[in-house]
């Protein structure tokens, strides 16, 4: 009996996810669609700079939020929901409150800020939209998490695809009938957040427009257990960005160019990485509510996603070079990049499964320490091999730092919430993708670049068969659950 109410668990589980994800997949679609008909618009310099004004808003908008959207989805279940609308704008309020002062201190030193981004100090219109953006980007924020927490896949999804979409067409449509510059990427940001922004609002006009009582002493809680998180995020940043600075450094704009067009493949991965932490996070923080000493559906999920997401990276790795076909030839040796870059979603996605115990204790501060350590790394390793390598000696370190990242982040939560997550498995995985990944970059002979990702995927396939064929079954059982639904409406 219990096996039964175990797989229909697991049944809806993967039905829930799947609502949430056909959006990724789709956005996915609509990336891979247009990357190529960006690289043919804008130079490889151009996209370089895109990428600096791209760093300075993610590090921005992390700073302004204050960790305060975690704390809302950490207390989001704590909150019977009538309360909820005033969780929403107690959380909300204290981001905005920075926001605004972020804003105006932006204005005061355009100057200086378009110097360090662009290399002039002549671009007001992107400082301008800069600010305008991360503004409109802390709404978003909220208005997403809320459709996340509700767990409304269907609507995460469209909100999803209407992003890519608007980045897509104002990208594009900004290129071809006004300027091929980094502006049109900039331009394409600022409507793809706008437009989310706006659908999640009026999806859930209910709460956001619902009269509230804001608490002082829930401010005050909501800031203690997010503030922590501000550190982290700005570590994080470094860790995550010293790659594109340290190119940008050592080499020039062309370069990060090229770099940033690997990452607009490996943005395929994120997607699936988006999909699955979307739905996971309201999950997980449920599960464990409910029950904190169930430690299966961690165990199980552990093992499905380390299978799908080092699958679908060996699956990008054969199949690159054909991939960067599409795009314009200035931009093909970024080819070579991806397989290391492809570690950075692989890993970041199965940590947010085994990393749970961190955020169950509220010991946030272990991601300082966690982001600390794997940046330290990451900036001494692009120090050293960027000189030398390029944008492959970038790819390298990123990657080495991550299995660090992840080691760090895993060992501190086992220690807090005990769970078997069959690590051998995922770091044997993770050994053959880095020899793949250094056979694919440093050695230019391409049938054993392909043979070597092949072998590397079925070796990856035969680690994680026993998830393949479970998830295969309960295919099977789908389909013909379908077929009996029809003969009986037919008879």
């Amino acid at each position: 009996m219990s096996n039964v109410k175990s797989t229909s668990g697991e049944r809806t589980f993967i039905k829930s996810l799947f609502q949430f994800s056909v959006g990724q997949w789709v956005a996915a679609l609509i990336s891979f669609i247009t990357t190529p008909i960006t690289t043919w618009l804008i130079i490889p310099d151009e996209f370089g700079k895109a990428a600096m004004f791209t760093l300075a808003f993610n590090l921005i908008l992390n700073i302004v939020l204050l960790g305060a959207d975690q704390s809302f989805a950490r207390f989001f279940y704590e909150r019977p929901e009538n309360k909820r609308s005033n969780l929403l704008w107690e959380s909300l309020l204290p981001s905005l409150s920075i926001g605004i002062f972020t804003f105006i201190i932006i204005g005061i030193f355009w100057q200086e800020l378009s110097t360090l981004l662009f290399g002039d100090a002549n671009h007001f219109t992107p400082i301008l939209l800069l600010d305008i953006t991360v503004f409109v980007a802390i709404i978003e924020r909220y208005a997403l998490l809320l459709v996340r927490m509700k767990k409304r896949g269907k609507t995460y999804s469209l909100i999803k695809v209407i992003n890519s979409l608007a980045n897509a067409v104002f990208t594009i449509l900004y290129a071809l009938l006004i300027d091929r510059s980094f502006y049109a990427v900039i331009i394409g940001l600022f409507f793809s957040h706008l437009c989310s922004a706006t659908v999640a609002i009026l999806y859930e006009k209910n709460i956001w427009f619902k009269k509230t009582k804001i608490g002082k002493n829930n401010i005050k809680a909501i800031i203690k257990y997010g503030l922590p998180f501000v550190p982290t995020f700005l570590v994080l940043w470094i860790f995550q960005s010293i790659d594109r600075i340290a190119i940008r450094n050592y080499c020039d704009f062309a370069e990060v160019g090229l770099y940033t067009a690997a990452f607009k493949i490996v943005a395929v991965m994120s997607l699936i990485q988006n999909s699955f932490i979307n739905y996971w996070v309201p999950v997980s923080y449920e599960s464990y509510e409910k029950n904190p000493n169930n430690t299966s559906i961690f165990e199980r999920v552990s093992l499905f996603v380390s299978a799908i997401m080092f699958i679908s990276g060996m699956g990008i790795v054969i199949f690159k070079d054909l991939i960067f076909l599409l795009l314009e030839s200035s931009y093909r040796p970024a080819a070579g990049l991806t397989s290391f870059l492809l570690l950075m979603p692989i890993i970041d996605t199965v940590s947010y499964v085994t990393t749970v115990g961190i955020n169950f204790k509220k010991k946030t501060y272990l991601y300082i320490i966690r982001a600390t350590i794997a940046a330290l790394i990451n900036v001494a390793g692009n120090i050293i091999l960027v000189p030398k390598y390029g944008a492959e000696g970038a790819a390298v370190s990123t990657a080495i730092s991550y299995v660090v990242y992840f080691f760090i982040g895993t060992y501190f939560s086992q220690k807090l919430f005990p769970v078997n997550y069959h690590l051998s498995k995922f770091y044997i995985s993770t050994l053959i993708f880095l020899i793949v990944s250094f056979i694919n970059t440093f050695i230019p002979i391409l049938y054993l670049q392909i043979l070597s990702a092949v072998i590397g995927f079925l070796i990856v396939f035969y680690i994680y068969k026993d998830q393949f064929f479970y998830l295969l079954n309960i295919t099977k059982d789908g389909i013909t659950k379908i077929r009996k639904t029809k003969l009986n409406n037919i008879d």
